[in-house]
């Protein structure tokens, strides 16, 4: 009986409970690494960030993700508002790629590149889950040259990644992918698109990322007692927590995080002027450079 109960107290030991915060400081998740790194040690910790209002934001409403949820949100259907730059969603991705090229972005704190940096020195595991396509990839990398910000070195799987691009998942054979038929049944059951791994970068095209996370922990082969993801769309933590949350060898920890929220909030409430003057201005200036 004394065994026994030592067995089952020591099973209990190793069962972690999931926790879903919120905050809007990055130090503040910097804290709650090297905390989980002193519990489980550096090399069986895994940190993820997501880009957009998260580890960067654009350095103007024009193109941000706010912009983009605005359009997206009203914009796709035969009788679009005037404000709207098309009714059609592949030409707004276009566009928006458009915008990504020639916009900067800045860190959503100034504290973030050496955070990040500080996190890499010690040796934790950190990559990046962005909703952002393969055909963002350029830009992105681009952004994040120009922020310092690097995250080849402290990326799982192979040293560059997985050079084009890949289906994550099939349907019909989940488990080859990592997967199971309940996490599919989760997500939707939505057919999988393209996405694209290298440099420490996962760009999913707006696919469910506690699916596609999972699925590149398969992929790379890659096993950690913790994982800490942050995101400032709660949708994102809430999906994360049902497909990593229930996994007793996993102490998962997400933060829906908020530096941004006063921008996008004051975005959200107004008029909307000076991005549909800056689409404008956009437009001009292609057909100007173009003709």
């Amino acid at each position: 009986m004394k065994f026994l109960i030592i067995t089952l107290l020591l099973i209990s030991s190793l069962s972690f409970s999931a926790e879903a915060l919120e905050t809007n400081s990055v130090l503040e998740i910097e804290k709650k690494v090297l905390e989980k790194g002193k519990k489980h040690g550096v090399k069986n910790v895994l940190v993820v960030f997501d880009i957009d209002n998260t580890l960067m934001a654009m350095n103007q409403d024009f193109g941000s993700d706010q912009w983009w949820g605005w359009q997206s949100g009203n914009c796709l259907k035969k009788k679009a508002p005037s404000f709207c730059v098309t009714n059609d969603f592949g030409t707004l991705l276009d566009i928006q790629g458009q915008i990504f090229a020639m916009s900067g972005m800045k860190p959503s704190e100034k504290a973030t590149p050496k955070v990040i940096k500080n996190l890499q020195k010690k040796g934790y595991k950190v990559i990046l889950l962005t909703s952002r396509g393969p055909g963002f990839r350029n830009a992105t990398q681009r952004a994040l040259k120009m922020n310092k910000m690097n995250f080849q070195a402290s990326a799982i799987g192979p040293k560059k990644g997985y050079p084009g691009v890949f289906k994550p998942y099939n349907l019909k054979t989940p488990k080859k992918f990592g997967l199971t038929k309940n996490d599919l049944e989760k997500s939707g059951n939505k057919k999988s698109r393209k996405a694209s791994y290298m440099n420490g970068l996962f760009m999913t095209s707006g696919m469910n990322k506690g699916i596609m996370l999972k699925a590149l922990l398969h992929k790379t082969n890659s096993k950690f007692k913790s994982i800490i993801f942050a995101d400032d769309h709660i949708k994102h933590t809430k999906r994360m927590q049902q497909i990593l949350g229930d996994k007793k060898n996993i102490d998962l920890v997400t933060y829906r995080y908020g530096a941004i929220d006063s921008v996008v909030s004051a975005f959200k409430k107004g008029n909307k002027k000076e991005v549909i003057n800056a689409w404008k201005s956009f437009k001009s200036l292609k057909a100007k450079a173009f003709k």
